[in-house]
């Protein structure tokens, strides 16, 4: 009866634990010009997958905004995220739906992505 506990328990452990270490990297060319939408529906992401924001710090951003009402509006404030730097890294920290864009060309060029 232990040995059939045993293997049942390291079964479920197998099945499970490559779900949990299998998130993906993405690169993200997060410039204008981009199709974002294509990036989005070429691909299926799950939660821990991460995604590496690559782009000119000077004249891009990234925010992340609070849902879809504010995405179409091209809303920076409030939001999840706001970043700087030229190279973010963001997981997706559960599954739902993810709303970026460039606070600079949201509006402008229509440089934002759902996912």
């Amino acid at each position: 009866m232990a040995v059939a506990r045993y293997s049942a328990l390291s079964l479920l452990a197998f099945l499970v634990s490559p779900i949990m270490v299998m998130a993906t990297s993405y690169e993200v060319d997060w410039s204008v010009g981009v199709d974002f939408t294509a990036f989005a529906t070429q691909n299926h992401f799950y939660a821990g997958d991460v995604l590496n924001f690559h782009y000119d710090r000077v004249h891009i951003n990234v925010v992340i905004a609070t849902n879809g009402d504010e995405f179409d509006q091209c809303e920076m404030e409030p939001n999840l995220g706001y970043y700087q730097s030229g190279n973010e890294a963001f997981t997706l920290p559960e599954a739902g739906y993810y709303y970026f864009m460039c606070g600079y060309h949201c509006k402008s060029d229509g440089m934002r992505m759902t996912l």
